[in-house]
């Protein structure tokens, strides 16, 4: 008589040990400063999403895929509200005026990743934005 095979037990899996959380951070403020960046150019452009969470703009030229052109948007995220500028994606020449601090924000080559309200930073990015705008009109993108 053949003797069965014993097959091995399946490891068992240990759930790593809750911690309390920390009391999320309230960023409506940060989003709310955030849009407004945004809607001062919005005449201009198409209101994609406006939305709680989400503020989302085109513009009105096509782009190659027949689509309207990203312009830019702000979301709120679960831990950060992010911004995003395509204008520097298109014109890499506005990152070289960016201060150390906002560059610090940064994340990848056209967003900025925020959790509370800075107002000198938004001042900056505001500027920023103003000159996105002017660079899209002069290459015909806005």
């Amino acid at each position: 008589m053949a003797t069965a095979k014993k097959r091995p037990r399946p490891a068992v899996r240990r759930l790593p040990v809750s911690r309390a959380a920390p009391p999320p951070v309230d960023m409506s403020a940060t989003f709310a400063a955030l849009k407004n960046l945004l809607v001062k150019h919005a005449r201009h452009l198409l209101i994609v999403h406006d939305a709680p969470d989400e503020y989302y703009l085109n513009t009105r030229k096509l782009g190659p895929n027949g689509k309207p052109v990203f312009f830019g948007a702000v979301m709120l995220k679960r831990n950060v509200v992010s911004y995003h500028l395509f204008p520097l994606y298109v014109d890499p020449a506005l990152v070289t005026s960016l201060s150390p601090a906002l560059r610090q924000h940064m994340q990848g080559k056209s967003s900025f990743n925020f959790v509370e309200f800075d107002p000198t930073l938004f001042e900056e990015l505001d500027r920023l934005t103003r000159t996105a705008m002017a660079s899209f009109e002069r290459k015909g993108l806005a």
